[in-house]
This record gives C-alpha cells, sequence and structure tokens, in this order.
C-alpha cells in the first residue's frame, strides 16, 4: 500500500461512483506517471454541483468518458479533523481522460472549487502539501505542473492558486508557481479524451459554447472527435450565441422553424411535429415522411439526436433542451 493511501482523511471511492467501463492501464503502469498534475474543478464551492458524484455523473454521462477524469479529489467542504476529505477515485494504474495526449504521464489531482475567485482554506492546504509529500515519498511522479502548463492547454483558467504557497517543503524547482491562461487559440487541435462539452469555455470573457463548436464546425461530428483533428476553438465564439446587442431572429424567420413546448409518442399537435420532423431530415436524423406523427419514427430520430448532441438528456422527448440543440445543428448547416 502507498503512503498516500495511509492519509487519515482518504476515503476510497474507486469502482463506487458512476461509470460506464473503466479507464485502460498505463503503458508502464504507475511507473509511466512523470507529472502530478493540478487541477480546480472550476465550480464555485457555493454550487451544489460542486461534489465528487456530480463530477462523475458529468463525466461519464455527458462527456461519455468511462470514468470520472481525476484519480485524487481533493474536497474542502468535508473536513476530517481539520484536513479536507481526499477522495482517491481512479486507480494510479490507469490513464484517465484529464490533460489530453499527456494522460499516460499525468496523474489527476482536482481541488474542488474555482480559485479565480473561492479562496484556499486552511484545511485544503493542509491535504494538499499531505497528499503532495506523500506522493513524493512514494516515488509517484517527478514534477508538479498546473492543468495550463501542460502542452495544448495554456489557454486553460486552471490552476490559477499559488503552489509556491502550498507546498511548503518541495524544492522551487519542481514547482510551477501561479500562472494565468493565454488567450484561447482560434484553433484547436483535439487531444485524448477531448470533446465539445470537455473544451468548451462556458462562462469567462470568452463565452465559447458547446452550441458555438457546432455551428462553426459543420461536418465535425461531436461524437467522433478524433485526436489530431483541427478545429475552430476562439473562432468559434458567438457563431451560435448571439452577441448581447444582437437581436435573435423569430423562429418563423428560419427555413425550419422550431415549436416550443414539449412533445412525445402521442402529441396531437400535428403542425409542430411535422416542424420538428422536417428539422430532424435536414441534419440528418431521418424520421420518414414529415406527417405530423411522433410515432415510433419520430422517437427514435430524437433518440439518436439526443445520442449525439444531448447525451445527458436522452429520452427519446422533444423539448426546450433538445430545441437549443436542434437550432445549432441547423445553423451549422446554413438553415
Amino acid at each position: 500500500m502507498y503512503a498516500f493511501q495511509k492519509l487519515p482523511q482518504l476515503v476510497d471511492k474507486r469502482g463506487k461512483l458512476v461509470h460506464n467501463g473503466w479507464y485502460s492501464k498505463r503503458k508502464n503502469g504507475v511507473n509511466s506517471i512523470t507529472t502530478r498534475v493540478w487541477h480546480h474543478s472550476l465550480t464555485k464551492l457555493s454550487a451544489g454541483g460542486s461534489k465528487i458524484e456530480s463530477f462523475a455523473d458529468f463525466h461519464v454521462r455527458t462527456n461519455g468518458w468511462p470514468e470520472i477524469a481525476y484519480h485524487l479529489i481533493i474536497d474542502p467542504k468535508h473536513v476530517v479533523n481539520g484536513k479536507a476529505t481526499i477522495y482517491y477515485c481512479v486507480d494510479i494504474s490507469k490513464k484517465s481522460y484529464h490533460v489530453g495526449n499527456s494522460n499516460n504521464i499525468g496523474l489527476g489531482i482536482c481541488v474542488i472549487g474555482d480559485y479565480r475567485t473561492d479562496k484556499l482554506t486552511d484545511p485544503t492546504v493542509h491535504s494538499i502539501v499531505d497528499l503532495h509529500n506523500a506522493l513524493v515519498a512514494d516515488g509517484i511522479g517527478k514534477y508538479d505542473k498546473a492543468h495550463n502548463e501542460m502542452p495544448g492547454y495554456s489557454w486553460k483558467s486552471c490552476c490559477v492558486f499559488d503552489y509556491n504557497k502550498a507546498f511548503k517543503d518541495v524544492l522551487d524547482d519542481m514547482l510551477p508557481g501561479s500562472k494565468q491562461p493565454d488567450p484561447v487559440p482560434g484553433l484547436y487541435t483535439i487531444q485524448e479524451g477531448d470533446t465539445f462539452w470537455s473544451i468548451a469555455l462556458k462562462d469567462g470573457k470568452e463565452g465559447i459554447t458547446v452550441e458555438d463548436l457546432i455551428a462553426a464546425n459543420p461536418g465535425v461530428d461531436p461524437s467522433k472527435l478524433k485526436v489530431g483533428q483541427t478545429i475552430k476553438f476562439g473562432a468559434a465564439q458567438n457563431s451560435y450565441t448571439p452577441k448581447p446587442e444582437t437581436t435573435k431572429k423569430d423562429q418563423s424567420e428560419y427555413k425550419y422553424p422550431l415549436p416550443s413546448g414539449v412533445f412525445k409518442s402521442g402529441s396531437a399537435n400535428k403542425a409542430a411535429v411535422k416542424q420538428i420532423q422536417d428539422a430532424l431530415n435536414a441534419v440528418n436524423f431521418k424520421c420518414g415522411t414529415a406527417d405530423g406523427i411522433y410515432g415510433a419514427k419520430t422517437k427514435d430520430a430524437v433518440t439518436r439526436f439526443q445520442k449525439v448532441y444531448l447525451p445527458y438528456g436522452v429520452d427519446g422527448v422533444y423539448g426546450k433542451d433538445t430545441k437549443i440543440k436542434l437550432q445549432a445543428a441547423l445553423k451549422s448547416k446554413d438553415y
């Protein structure tokens, strides 16, 4: 057993969180790890979703990853004897998706919180120091780097807190320090594990959404991204999301207007259902003749569409979220 596993504030959650399969082993097991990669969750400590269960749910059901992204997570909201709880979520011998093409060499450590605004608490710092010292004693990794110091991720707002203040007993040449992110690149090269959902900048001044990425990259299937593939990224800003001063067109002005409301098997509004069917056929999620009947073929087409564009909301029912994604898909084809 490793020294880090003996820390009194550590809770073993391996295999106990939502998953859809398992990550593969590193090429040379734990010996592959050269870098301890530090993240923060970019979710405010006050948010209800700032917990490991929510992270696992998002990573598996939305990003489509086999398990939660991080090997170890420090939770400032759960304190044991003056130290933040450390959750051991993914076995360190596995290559999890947290740092793209460096996944095989990187150990993913996440501190819950958005440290652009949140502040590190003393219990959190104590656990950062304890975990770091234990990993060094175990010989797991040689270097410490923030997420935005890894190849291809200099634009990430992660991490932004100063590890020089946390790693009190470590040589300066092992420390990354606090580094502000670089400007978002116009183009981006897909790395291992990347999805539109994981790289979209949903907040901050850039405001690049999944819908923007879909609209700016017609012909790119979000469910089939390939490592090395180049997409529009910074250049995608406002491709779908209108600028604040831009007035959004009324639905009646679009080639394929979409209805508001909820529609499902048996829905009686034939005109509205026909609009949904026309739109699905236009973006190649074929449902047969647009006859205004929400039957098995239409439900199947909506389900297939959701599996690609709304993987966390697959139910075969057309509602607000499906409408938003369908609008984005239509815009990506200039409809």
